[in-house]
């Protein structure tokens, strides 16, 4: 296994399992895992009606499959937050909702509250086109955007298209 520390960051594939337990009162409870970062899955993980002692990759009522953190390429270290969420009722016969979902929606439209966070961060590897083509049926590239050039870029440039120019001309 790997230790959750403060600060901690984790390649994608530190994280490609999802593994919890519960020690609680005999209440029912939801397991959230989110991110406030991504743009192509935001809910990646809902389990919901765990009982204390379930093993919530297999006894419970998993409303969203997990699918591991899916960083994009170039774009540093996403925020992932893992939630245990206090049920007021048995979560049973709610429609699956949309990966792209707010959490406070989530949250309040369901009923819960939260008893227990934790917080990690993930960065892209090679695994995340294939995670992202197999889980949401998306190709990494069409994720790939150019960042916006720095001025001294523009200024290099220009200089250098200057440099061509004169180079051609000099021959005429």
């Amino acid at each position: 296994g790997i230790n959750a520390e403060y600060g901690k960051q984790w390649y994608q594939r530190r994280v490609r399992e999802a593994v919890v337990s519960t020690q609680s009162t005999g209440k029912k409870y939801s397991l959230i895992l989110y991110s406030p970062d991504c743009s192509n899955c935001n809910l990646h993980w809902w389990q919901t009606n765990i009982s204390p002692g379930d093993d919530v990759t297999n006894d419970v009522t998993q409303l969203h499959d997990y699918i591991p953190p899916v960083p994009l390429k170039g774009t540093g270290f996403y925020r992932y937050v893992l939630l245990l969420l206090r049920q007021d009722s048995d979560l049973l016969g709610v429609v699956p909702v949309d990966r792209l979902s707010k959490l406070p929606e989530l949250i309040a439209e369901h009923s819960l509250s939260p008893v227990g966070i934790a917080f990690f961060q993930a960065a892209w590897d090679e695994s995340v086109g294939r995670i992202l083509a197999e889980k949401l049926g998306a190709d990494e590239k069409q994720f790939i955007a150019e960042r916006p050039k720095l001025s001294s870029e523009f200024y290099a440039e220009e200089l250098f298209l200057r440099k061509e120019w004169e180079m051609k001309t000099d021959f005429m």
